[in-house]
C-alpha cells in the first residue's frame, strides 16, 4: 500500500508498506504519517540504500519506535514497525538512529 510519494534529488521516490507492517501499525496504534516522517528523515541516505538488498532499521529514540525498511527501485518498503526503540537488530541489518 502506498503511504506517500515525493522527490529526492529530483528522483521520484515512493514509500509503501507491506500488509504485515500495516497490521502492526494498526495493532500498536502507530500513525502512518509518523512512520513516513521517520523514513523521510533519512533524506538522501535513502538513495544510497537503493537496490542494495539490505534491510535498514531506523530507530527513533524520541518516539520510541523502530521502522524496518528495504529500499528497492526507488521505493522504501516498510517491513515492520516495532513500538520500542530498544530492539535486537538481526545480523546484516543496517542501523540508522535519529533523535
Amino acid at each position: 500500500m502506498l503511504l506517500t510519494e515525493t522527490f529526492l534529488d529530483d528522483m521520484y521516490f515512493r514509500i509503501e508498506s507491506t500488509t504485515h507492517a500495516l497490521e502492526r501499525m494498526e495493532e500498536r496504534e502507530i500513525d502512518q504519517e509518523l512512520v513516513t516522517a521517520i523514513i523521510l528523515s533519512l533524506d538522501q541516505k535513502l538513495l544510497k540504500y537503493n537496490d542494495t538488498g539490505e534491510e535498514i532499521a531506523i530507530v527513533d529514540q524520541e518516539n520510541n519506535l523502530a521502522v524496518i525498511i528495504e529500499v528497492r527501485e526507488f521505493k522504501a518498503v516498510v517491513i515492520t514497525v516495532i513500538d520500542r526503540s530498544n530492539i535486537h537488530i538481526k545480523d546484516g541489518t543496517r542501523l540508522e538512529e535519529i533523535a
